[in-house]
This record gives structure tokens, C-alpha cells and sequence, in this order.
């Protein structure tokens, strides 16, 4: 499954659904398809992306299916307009910032499918303290990159574990093969910067040492559950 799959697998049939940032519309196109939804309202912050997205929908018979929109984020959007959200390829602060900015919007959304391509982390951070409670993810690996795709709903959170920003609780919890060797990745990113600032005998960097050390504890001690 690669990247653009998953994110149509994660969302649930329904009636229109808004593609943020559509670029070329490869999204949409693959909802309408394979029925997921009956509308796409397809978005971009600029002419040229969007032009694309109407030209390639147009040559799949599925533009009379679209409605295209130029304009950042969810500000082109009504409220209650699409069932679904779908905000993917960009950074996690970015993603953040556009649920933020359009917050009526986002809010009354009944699902909403974030795919960032950066700090994923600072995005489950925001859900978790505006509203939005993480409900799903899965884990997908591309040309050595592991890429998150997050639906989140309205509605409270409780994290119990700071960790679990930086590693999801969801697929920990589902023991995702992909996310153990992603998580093994880290781990070894660590051990090797923890090695290395040990091997400056620089007292400047035993705050950070210990940090490492007590994050690679905590993530192993959750593998082991």
C-alpha cells in the first residue's frame, strides 16, 4: 500500500469530501473511483497546482464530480460542507495551523484524515490539546521514509504518556510490525547520538544523555507490554 492509499483507506464512506491542497488531484480521484464518497471539493492555495488537479480530474470524466476552490486551507470551506477532511503532504505545524486558523470549520468535520510529511508529533500534540481526539493510524514506508496517517475526530483526549506524541499509542497498541522497525529506528539514531556525545566528556551534554536514555527506556519498556 503506498501513501496515497492509505490515506483513502482510512476514510470512511460518505457523502463529499474536502481534498486540502489537492495538487494533482490524485486523491480525489481515487475516492471517487473506488466510491468512497459521491463529491470532492478539491483545494490549493495556488493557481497552478489546482489548474493541474481540473485538467487530469477533467481528462478522468470526474471533474463534473468536483468542485475546485482557490484559497488556504478550510477558509474555502462552509460549515458542515464535507463530511470528510483530508489535509496530506504537508508539514504536521502546517496541518496544524490550517485545523487552527478555520477551527469552526474543523470542528464540525465528522472525520478528519492528516497525513503529514514532517514532526507528526507536534500534530498529535495539537489534536490532543484542541478538541480532537486521534481515533486511528496506520504507519506506511516509502523509499526509506515512514510516513503517519492520522484520522482524528472532534472530542477529548487523554494522554497519559507524553511519549505517546512522539510514538503513536495506536500502533504500539497494535503492535504494527512496521512501526517495531520504525521505532527501532529511533531507537538506533539515539543510541548512536548518546555514544557520541558521551565520547566529548562534555558535562554541557548530560542533560540531553540522560534525556535520550530515560526516552529509550520508556519506548522499549512500551514494546515489551
Amino acid at each position: 500500500m503506498n501513501r496515497l492509499e492509505c490515506i483513502k483507506s482510512m476514510v470512511t464512506k460518505c457523502n463529499t469530501v474536502a481534498d486540502i491542497g489537492t495538487d494533482h488531484g490524485y486523491v480525489a480521484e481515487m475516492m471517487l473511483n473506488d466510491n468512497i464518497c459521491e463529491h470532492v471539493i478539491a483545494t490549493d492555495l495556488n493557481e497552478g497546482p489546482l489548474n493541474r488537479a481540473i485538467e487530469y480530474l477533467t481528462i478522468k470524466n470526474l471533474n463534473l464530480k468536483c468542485d475546485f476552490r482557490l484559497g488556504y486551507g478550510l477558509m474555502v470551506l462552509k460549515k458542515k460542507e464535507a463530511d470528510a477532511i483530508v489535509i496530506a503532504g504537508m508539514g504536521g505545524e502546517l496541518i496544524a495551523d490550517i485545523l487552527e486558523v478555520s477551527k469552526n470549520i474543523s470542528k464540525e468535520s465528522s472525520q478528519l484524515i492528516l497525513q503529514p510529511m514532517t514532526t507528526a508529533e507536534k500534530l498529535r500534540r495539537y489534536l490532543c490539546e484542541n478538541g480532537f481526539k486521534i481515533i486511528d493510524e496506520k504507519i506506511i514506508k516509502e523509499y526509506h521514509h515512514y510516513y503517519f496517517v492520522i484520522k482524528a475526530t472532534p472530542g477529548s483526549a487523554e494522554i497519559t504518556d507524553e511519549i505517546y506524541y512522539e510514538f503513536s499509542r495506536h500502533l504500539i497498541e497494535k503492535k504494527e510490525p512496521l512501526m517495531m522497525e520504525y521505532i527501532n529506528k529511533v531507537l538506533n539514531i539515539n543510541e548512536k547520538i548518546i555514544n557520541s556525545l558521551e565520547k566529548t566528556n562534555n558535562k554541557e551534554y548530560n542533560e540531553k544523555i540522560n534525556c535520550l536514555k530515560q526516552k529509550n527506556n520508556r519506548v522499549r519498556e512500551l514494546m515489551s507490554n
